[in-house]
């Protein structure tokens, strides 16, 4: 989703290439992998799911038309893969020339249904599958960049705001605690650089008040399968921290271009987006492990599934 990747600040890191390693074997044991992938040479970004060991790779249903239906001005991006708890449907947005909308399609690729009301971007499911979050542009910010969260069940009932003083790029964990950015801008207005912001992570509970973790400075949060450590990307690329705030941990993680982070299930593994595709890293020290997943084309945001009890 291009919108997304145009407004982290952490996102788009220029790190100077480090000489690779070779790439340890995929350890433990998790479900199929979903992301996003740009078809080169047209605007269009389908999702597709696959083995991390490149099994199955097969594209999803999708509301955008065919690549060929699109005029060169036309765009539509489906993006921000979230699995649903039991890893039998993944909830992802859709963004482009039309207003954001929020789907939900079942893994196997059938019921392909939009989320009434849910016309946003980034969504995350709730511990029991009942409830998504997801982000919302705020009209009021003069800026275009800052956007509110909100909740909802995926019939589209019940809708929720959950933050009134910005939030984007939220993951809900298995604890209940939703970590999210938030952008703060820098600069006074009249100053020649008022939409100048830095991003930090903040965690909330539905109903509560939002916190913020300290030291964690950056965007594209995600949270280890029991909720309590948080992967993030800041200043210096890849880190890890713990949801009170202590144990900030630097992951030597060298890329030109390191995106969006998705947590393996088992713990072991982050995947990351890594300049054009998706790559792992171990989630403890950073270093790169073998993964044959590869979908066509630019890939981007990466999901992994916890595998279906």
């Amino acid at each position: 989703m291009r919108i997304r990747r145009a407004l982290g600040v952490g996102i788009a890191l220029a790190l100077a290439l480090a000489a690779a390693a070779p790439a340890a074997a995929l350890p433990g044991r998790n479900g199929l992998l979903a992301a996003s992938s740009e078809a080169r040479g047209f605007n269009k970004a389908t999702i597709y799911i696959g083995g991390a060991h490149g099994d199955g790779t097969r594209a999803m249903p999708s509301p955008c038309p065919a690549a060929a239906m699109l005029s060169p001005a036309e765009s539509c991006f489906a993006g921000a893969p979230a699995w649903s708890p039991d890893g039998r449907k993944i909830a992802f947005s859709v963004s482009g020339a039309s207003p954001p909308q929020v789907y939900v399609v079942e893994a196997g690729g059938t019921g392909l249904t939009a989320v009434p009301g849910a016309q946003g971007y980034d969504p995350s499911w709730s511990p029991d599958g009942s409830r998504l979050v997801f982000s919302v542009d705020d009209p009021s910010d003069d800026c275009g960049l800052q956007r509110q969260l909100f909740t909802i069940a995926p019939d589209g009932t019940d809708k929720q705001q959950l933050t009134r003083r910005g939030g984007d790029q939220p993951d809900w964990s298995l604890r209940g605690e939703i970590a999210f950015v938030r952008r703060q801008y820098l600069a006074n207005p009249g100053s020649g650089d008022e939409c100048a912001y830095s991003s930090r992570i903040d965690v909330v509970r539905p109903g509560g008040r939002a916190r913020r973790v300290k030291s964690a400075l950056g965007s594209q949060p995600s949270w280890s399968p029991h909720g309590s450590d948080i992967a993030f990307v800041g200043r210096r690329g890849l880190y890890r921290i713990r949801a009170n705030g202590r144990g900030l941990h630097h992951l030597p993680v060298h890329s030109l271009f390191l995106g969006e982070l998705a947590w393996s299930p088992d713990g072991r593994l982050i995947a990351i987006r890594d300049t054009d595709h998706i790559a792992a890293v171990s989630a403890r020290t950073g270093k790169r492990v073998r993964m044959g997943f590869d979908p066509p084309g630019v890939e981007f945001e990466p999901a992994w599934q916890r595998l279906p009890r």
